[in-house]
């Protein structure tokens, strides 16, 4: 692998728009390059490319993800930064994994690397819960692909619980209210009735250990001259790992149905669509340890420790994988979906490194 070849890489990825959904084009280009970098390639049935290098042990996961959320962003190249949707979410990471695991076996690297790129992260995961239903391979370590910044490493997630409430009412005509229940108003005073429990999470040190609840989607009524007979809104609740996301599903539960004994003109349903578990990795762990070593070596400064009040595809891993895992990547994470997205080239070459070293870490236990 020549010294160019890691941009090169990046740059081409970053110009394959693949947003979740539409992640072909780069899955097929994703498979050819690892082929031709000597990887051993599969692809999936939804477009997941996983690729081999490497023998025997220990056997590492790097897996990244290969959609952007939606917005082109023209490829550029301004002095030592490149632009592009992705550059930072996290497309770096993953072309840093190819990269750095090349790099590692080059150097003599002993061990099995598996290079997992998957589809539909931004969007609902499908990429890697299609992988974990359907692999029987085991892994001693795990690095996930996100921005942490090349000299830091990320050691937790919140988990994540989404839910939807439909209120229905009897529709009437808007001239006469006072006949008719209302079903946004009805929603509102669920809303406000479930956002008392963030009275319970009373903040004790970082956002970080406390739950959080937001309305993100509502939906209500039909014409403007009639009382609407229907709301419906979606609400997204973080938890962190001191929390029981069971648990909590059940106290959101009860507040519905105690809510529901008092309204009497209206149908409350409700519905839990998606859940994630939150995810912390010790600070005394193998993996921090490798790349807390790694940083040192390529960069001659202390490694940050990072949790994260989102979640990613770590979340849904570590529910059927107990193994030391971490996140990493190249790049600001505050340029995560926005118009700017950039990456700087030496930090992204760095990341290369830090992987490569860290993996020998591993292997040398």
């Amino acid at each position: 692998m020549d010294e160019d070849y890691p941009v090169t890489l990046l740059s081409r990825m970053l110009e394959i728009y693949s947003p979740s959904g539409h992640e072909k084009e780069m899955s097929e280009f994703l498979a050819g390059e690892m082929k031709r970098l000597g990887y051993d390639v599969e692809v999936d049935e939804v477009g997941n490319v996983l690729g081999r290098v490497g023998s025997g042990l220990p056997k590492v996961l790097l897996c990244g993800h290969m959609d952007t959320v939606e917005g082109f962003i023209e490829v550029k190249r301004r002095g030592k930064v490149i632009f592009g949707r992705g550059a930072v979410d996290a497309k770096s990471s993953l072309a840093a994994f190819i990269c750095g695991a090349k790099r590692y076996v080059e150097l003599g690297g002993k061990g099995t690397i598996s290079v997992l790129a998957v589809v539909d992260e931004e969007g609902k995961s499908e990429g890697m819960k299609h992988y974990l239903s359907r692999t029987s391979e085991t892994f001693d370590f795990a690095v996930f692909g996100e921005p942490s910044g090349a000299y830091s490493v990320t050691i937790g997630y919140k988990g994540r619980i989404v839910f939807s409430v439909e209120c229905t009412t009897a529709p009437g005509h808007a001239s006469a209210p006072q006949l008719f229940e209302n079903s946004i108003y009805v929603a509102i005073r669920l809303i406000d009735k479930l956002r008392s429990m963030e009275a319970e999470w009373e903040r004790v040190g970082e956002i970080f250990d406390m739950p959080t609840m937001c309305v993100t989607l509502i939906n209500g009524g039909s014409q403007d001259n009639t009382i609407p007979g229907r709301c419906e809104f979606s609400v997204d609740v973080r938890v962190p790992p001191s929390r029981d996301v069971y648990d909590l599903k059940g106290r959101i539960a009860g507040v519905i149905e105690d809510f529901k004994v008092g309204e009497k003109r209206a149908t409350i349903r409700y519905d839990f669509k998606d859940e994630n578990m939150p995810f912390v990795e010790s600070e005394d762990s193998v993996m921090v340890r490798a790349f807390r070593d790694s940083i040192m070596a390529v960069k001659g400064r202390e490694c940050k420790l990072i949790k994260k009040t989102g979640t990613s595809d770590v979340n849904e891993f570590v529910k059927k994988f107990r193994i030391p895992t971490v996140v990493y990547g190249p790049g600001n994470s505050r340029l995560d979906h926005t118009p700017n997205e950039n990456i700087s080239i030496e930090e992204y070459g760095d990341s290369i490194e830090v992987i490569a070293r860290a993996l020998m870490n591993l292997s040398q236990g």
